[in-house]
């Protein structure tokens, strides 16, 4: 393509970027297609084909934007951009190997590129690499794994031998890593069931109504006194084989003012939660804290400050608050505007390793320094 020719399609690239940041996701696609019928030279920019992919990612069309990203690549080697957002992709359908090489490739055309080396350090808490020795992340992650934590998990667990921990890692660290910046503030453990969390509370801002998926997620919330006991209910979230069948996440909570330390059980039913309260509070009365605070509740704080009766849990189901029927409007209306085909795809979920991280060593830190 002679440069002359080239400003028409750069004007048609910066209308389909600004319908990508202000309309809907189908506004956009159907622009963009118009856009292609009328200069068909488009299909020869890289840049043209990795927005549609990121249209088609959002969509949750995964196999179309892969398609999107790989001709974006085919037409600039280069590309760093579409290397990354390859590894977006196939980490959302769970194929961690081929997300691993492309964000890998990301980072070897661009060293500084702070996405791609996030997204690395956080799908190696997922995934162990075939050849952990071709980049400097994976090796400090190996380095942090072989770590050992030095504790009697059968017993009450220090201050000290935390600080121990968190210190010999954290040395690991900074003799390896010059920008110790991370975007993630949870340690989440995953299990193999979608909770799609993302949709729910989008749902929420934007209609102030509660999803139905959401009326059936119950939570075990252990409120920890410090930080201490904070990163000691984390590590027994992964050291103690009774939690590895549950999403489990601990936070830094600063929502409402107030500094707290929170760790959840995500749970499916009341008699689940009930009974994953019960035997958290036996285990981790022993090893963290005698008087730790343990409580069962409903979905967010968020949906129960506009609906207070929601997070409410009775033995008696019939006085749980219900799913109002005239909300599923909200959803379709939501899933219709988000989704390729009007329906919310379950990504893969992989399950999380077991054993310490690059990653859940960047998140405590980031609760340190904050």
């Amino acid at each position: 393509m002679k440069p002359k020719n080239i400003s028409n399609e750069r004007d048609q690239i910066n209308k389909i970027l600004q319908s990508y940041n202000q309309d809907t996701l189908k506004q956009t696609l159907f622009l963009a297609n118009y856009c292609k019928s009328q200069f068909p030279n488009l299909e020869n920019i890289p840049v043209f084909h990795n927005i549609i992919g990121l249209v088609n990612l959002r969509l949750k069309d995964w196999k179309q934007s892969i398609k999107n990203f790989e001709k974006a690549i085919k037409l600039n080697s280069n590309f760093v951009e579409a290397y990354y957002n390859l590894g977006l992709a196939y980490f959302d359908i769970g194929d961690l190997e081929e997300s691993y090489n492309y964000l890998i490739k990301a980072i070897n055309l661009k060293k500084d590129y702070k996405k791609a080396r996030n997204k690395i350090i956080e799908l190696l808490s997922f995934y162990n690499p075939k050849n952990s020795a071709n980049n400097y992340i994976t090796y400090l992650n190996d380095k942090i794994k072989e770590t050992p934590y030095n504790i009697d998990f059968s017993s009450k667990i220090s201050d000290d031998q935390i600080n121990d921990y968190f210190n010999r890692c954290k040395k690991i660290v900074t003799e390896n890593l010059n920008d110790l910046s991370y975007n993630k503030y949870q340690i989440f453990r995953r299990k193999s069931v979608f909770l799609n969390c993302e949709r729910h509370k989008a749902i929420f801002l934007k209609y102030n109504t509660i999803p139905n998926y959401c009326f059936d997620c119950f939570k075990v919330v252990i409120k920890s006194k410090n930080l201490f006991d904070l990163i000691k209910v984390s590590l027994v979230f992964d050291e103690i084989k009774f939690f590895f069948n549950f999403n489990r996440k601990s936070i830094v909570d600063k929502r409402y003012g107030d500094i707290s330390y929170k760790s959840l059980i995500y749970c499916s039913s009341i008699e689940e939660v009930n009974n994953i309260a019960n035997y958290s509070k036996k285990i981790l009365s022993k090893i963290v804290d005698e008087n730790i605070d343990i409580e069962s509740k409903r979905g967010c704080s968020e949906f129960a400050l506009s609906y207070p009766n929601y997070k409410k849990i009775y033995e008696d189901k019939s006085k749980l608050m219900r799913y109002p029927d005239e909300w599923i409007k909200n959803e379709n209306k939501f899933d219709d505007e988000n989704t390729k085909d009007n329906v919310e795809k379950n990504r893969i979920i992989n399950d999380t390793l077991n054993g310490g991280s690059l990653n859940n060593i960047l998140i405590m830190n980031n609760w340190i320094k904050d």
